[in-house]
């Protein structure tokens, strides 16, 4: 065997599991398939790295709802928000702060959530190997074959990490259903979840041709919860939390037919806002579009609605945009679908059909709303997942040799007792200059 532990896929279930590996001593190497890691990780809260969702773990759980719930209590309980905010801060020094409910790097960086992983992955002398594609997993009588292009691990255990479908060119191509058939692991069809809805062409708001913002609608749809946030109207797309979270819920249903309704002011009721508008509408001599900008709403969209035909409290109350065409899965925040959770142990993320075998992250078929959680599931499920590995490898049976018996060999652990080979390590988070 060449090790206890690969890894594949360094995103940010990935990077987390290295980590944790890298402080347990492990004998793992993390694959990753593009020349950089991290780079959805980079992408997440529009580029602020929005890590999680305040609040206790069963809050977050009612949040994911059914069925992912059942399958994440045990990772959600194991890893709340409170115990994921002092993981950065106490193993990489990274300093976390709330928005609103949403738990954000101190610095509101992604680049520094991943340098952050990098470094400590870095000061513990702990192998990536990038440009690194799987193309073959072969289960062997004591673990797995990983076959790359230029070379082959054997290792006992394996832990993916690979993503879904959403955003490919950070790497997330798909590879769990193609491994999953290999491997005669139950695979739930990809849908697009949190995904943006595409705007009739004859609808006026179609032709918006800057980004406009409502920061709190809701949104509803025959069947579906409703959706409260904010709206995002940009080039004769809908987007903004209140559509995302909607679309997640309608791909559960494997729904694609989209009518939908939106209330531009869910915080009135319909009789206020109407007397808000006919005091408007008098003030302004009749004029719609100046009255419906006056009343709230930026001016671009006041204007297209108004050519749209709304005239009334009722139409911003329950405003009808027409039939709407979810956009497609390479867009989605996030893969609705994927390796199937009763394929894998909630209580471990070991899977079922072949003991060694690890999953976390987005290429299980769990996701989340928008705002923090579906990063957080899949820091916990890596979390979950390496703890059940460490117990193992940690049992004397299994033979383990920690990294750190490298001491008998006079070599050192980690690039942490010479500060001069920290490029910008532990000095970057101090604010101090790195040594020369």
């Amino acid at each position: 065997m060449n090790t206890d532990l690969v890894i594949i896929g360094a995103g940010a279930a990935g990077l987390f599991a290295a980590c944790e590996a890298a402080d347990a001593g492990l004998h793992a190497v993390l694959l990753e398939r593009r020349h950089r890691p991290g780079q959805k990780l980079l992408m997440c809260g529009n580029n602020r790295c929005n890590l999680s969702h305040a609040g206790t773990a069963e809050e977050l759980l009612r949040a994911y709802g059914t069925p992912v719930r059942d399958f994440l209590a045990t990772a959600i309980r194991a890893l709340p928000p409170s115990e994921l905010q002092r993981w950065f801060q106490n193993r990489l020094g990274l300093r976390t702060k709330l928005l609103g409910k949403r738990i954000y790097p101190a610095s509101e960086k992604g680049d520094d959530v991943l340098h952050a992983f990098l470094d400590h992955l870095r000061d513990r002398d702990f192998p990536v190997i990038y440009s690194a594609a799987a193309e073959a997993i072969q289960p062997m009588e004591d673990g797995f074959q990983v076959v790359t292009g230029n070379f082959t691990l054997d290792t006992r255990n394996l832990l993916l990490t690979i993503g879904g479908f959403s955003y490919p060119r950070t790497g997330s191509v798909g590879n769990g259903e193609r491994f999953g058939k290999s491997l005669g692991i139950p695979f739930e069809p990809a849908r697009a979840g949190l995904v943006g809805l595409e705007l009739p062409s004859r609808n006026p708001l179609a032709r918006i041709p800057a980004s406009t913002d409502v920061q709190e609608v809701i949104v509803s749809a025959p069947d579906l919860p409703s959706s409260i946030g904010n709206l995002l109207v940009e080039n004769g797309v809908l987007r903004g939390s209140a559509v995302f979270d909607l679309t997640r819920m309608a791909a559960r249903q494997n729904r694609d037919d989209f009518r939908i309704a939106i209330d531009f002011f869910p915080q009135e009721s319909l009789a206020q806002l109407n007397r808000r508008l006919q005091a408007l509408l008098v003030r302004v001599g009749g004029n719609l579009r100046t009255a419906i900008n006056a009343i709230g709403l930026p001016p671009m969209l006041a204007a297209a609605l108004a050519e749209d035909g709304v005239e009334t409290a009722e139409q911003l109350k329950d405003y009808r945009p027409g039939e709407l065409r979810p956009r497609p899965l390479k867009e989605a925040i996030v893969t609705v679908g994927g390796l199937a959770r009763s394929a894998f142990d909630p209580e471990t993320m070991q899977c079922r059909l072949l003991p060694g075998l690890y999953a976390a992250g987005e290429v299980l078929d769990i996701d989340g709303p928008t705002g923090g959680y579906n990063l957080h599931a899949a820091f916990a499920t890596a979390h979950l997942a390496m703890a059940h590995l460490v117990s193992r490898l940690s049992h004397p049976s299994a033979g383990l040799r920690r990294r750190d018996d490298r001491q008998a060999d006079n070599r050192p652990l980690s690039r942490k007792s010479d500060p001069r080979k920290s490029a910008w390590g532990k000095h970057f988070w101090d604010g101090k200059r790195p040594l020369r």
